[in-house]
């Protein structure tokens, strides 16, 4: 029997900080991350998004290393923009509201119904009221950013 070793570089306090692993195990982990990552209708992660009083949720759609966003109906959106917020958004916030996907709801906005964003900065920057990034702003369940999960990477 063939003993694979992994190696780990500590820090100054014996703390693990990565791992070394034969190259069969790296691609071994490399094959179950690519199975895991992709999506099958029906086991969408969802993601969360809350700035600023407003509470959104959805998740990403089509390519990993390019997806659009699904902002779930219900989720609410800031009202107030900075003054830096690019003219895009604001003309979609106002189709948005003539489509009545999106309605006034106190201070800010709610969804009336889910709606495909471009991209998950297009989406965050409608929910804030300001210029973010998707891929740093969403989280999941776990705390994990669409960027940590892996969308936005070039294949």
């Amino acid at each position: 029997m063939l003993h694979k070793q992994v190696n780990f570089i500590v820090d100054g306090k014996g703390n693990k900080q990565a791992a070394v692993v034969p190259i069969d195990i790296y691609e071994e982990l490399m094959a179950l991350q690519r199975a895991l990552s992709d999506s099958r209708p029906g086991e969408r992660e969802i993601y969360h998004f809350s700035v600023k009083g407003a509470e959104a949720q959805g998740y990403p759609v089509g390519k990993r290393h390019s997806p659009g966003f699904m902002v779930l109906a219900g989720s609410t959106a800031n009202g107030e923009d900075a003054a830096s917020l690019r003219e895009a958004v604001v003309e979609l916030r106002a189709e948005l509201l003539g489509k009545e996907v999106l309605e006034r709801h106190g201070e800010g906005y709610r969804f009336t119904q889910d709606h495909l964003f471009n991209s998950p900065s297009l989406a965050a920057s409608l929910v804030a009221g300001n210029n973010r990034s998707g891929l740093d702003a969403w989280h999941n369940s776990s705390g994990h950013t669409l960027k940590q999960s892996g969308f936005g990477k070039k294949e």
